[in-house]
């Protein structure tokens, strides 16, 4: 891109104040901003910030616009460590993909309860991208969550680093590094990390999870008969397990599914099972042989959803 593009979010108090997985997105709804007319040459939003002190709750506002099936990445342990998952989201159009997923990645609670996020509320968000570099600027309330150590620290700004890459890919804008800011200026943050440098993503063995179900997300519908799973990672010989149970925990279905390489690659991967009216729990694991003699154990990802 010759020039710079940027978008501003600035999410003001009342007194002034498609990703390179292969997996299909799927929309939900979310929290909104209500966007405000913005100069020449910059996009901009006002929104009432968030009442709760945690990022768990989203901004409770109406948006004029919204985009569909963002993707946005969250944070939960996995194998005594932490991984990244990511959910697609409704968001409020803030100013295009990458400022509103970002945005959403501070404000937004998961849909998948086993999942989190380090980040607080950012009172303002803004991203320029100049070819496939990408620089984020966040106020420093996104910060404000103490000393969360070093290891959360890191897989944190790999969250936003993967949210931004995601949604720039997704518009057709790919990026390779982004540049995180505090303020307008590098800064040490959680007590753990510096930012202010380029940063790419990490080797996708080393941050993002090895078993996602990616479909159905957390809470979604489907219909009674031959239900069609989804998931993604990588698993000793490519090979995962899956076990479908109701709600009270009785188990209705059980198999196996190919994905990926089983040398580190990841992959995609499918399986079915016919299901009648109710709740159930899909859980999707990596083969772990040595039962986890040699590690931590499988990978894990379960997603709650509804038959009808």
């Amino acid at each position: 891109m010759a020039g710079a593009v940027v978008v501003v979010l600035a999410l003001v108090t009342a007194c002034g104040d498609g990703d390179d997985d292969g997996a299909t997105p799927s929309a939900s709804p979310s929290a909104s901003a209500s966007p405000s007319p913005a100069p020449s040459g910059s996009t901009s939003a006002t929104a009432s910030p968030s009442a709760s002190p945690t990022p768990s709750a989203p901004t409770s506002t109406s948006p004029a616009t919204s985009l569909r099936s963002i993707p946005v990445y969250y944070v939960a342990e996995s194998r005594s460590s932490f991984a990244l998952y990511r959910e697609f989201r409704t968001v409020p159009d803030v100013g295009g993909p990458v400022v509103s997923a970002v945005s959403a990645m501070t404000r937004l609670a998961p849909l998948d309860r086993d999942y989190t996020s380090p980040w607080r509320p950012a009172r303002r968000v803004t991203a320029t991208q100049r070819g496939a570099a990408i620089t984020v600027d966040l106020s420093a309330d996104a910060f404000s969550n103490g000393d969360v150590g070093s290891e959360l620290a890191e897989t944190a700004l790999q969250q936003l680093v993967h949210t931004a890459t995601a949604a720039a890919a997704q518009s057709g804008t790919p990026a390779t590094t982004v540049t995180i800011t505090r303020d307008g200026r590098a800064a040490d943050v959680w007590g753990a990390v510096r930012i202010g440098s380029p940063m790419r993503r990490a080797p996708m063995a080393d941050i993002q999870a090895h078993a996602w179900v990616t479909s159905p997300q957390e809470g979604e519908v489907r219909r009674a008969g031959t239900v069609t799973f989804a998931g993604f990672g990588t698993s000793f010989e490519a090979t995962f397990g899956w076990v479908v149970r109701t709600s009270s925990g009785a188990e209705v279905a059980r198999g196996s599914a190919m994905g990926g390489t089983g040398t580190g690659g990841f992959g995609s991967l499918s399986f079915t099972a016919r299901l009648t009216p109710g709740t159930y729990t899909v859980t999707l694991s990596t083969d772990d042989p040595s039962g986890g003699a040699e590690g931590a154990g499988p990978a894990t990802d379960d997603k709650t959803f509804t038959v009808r």
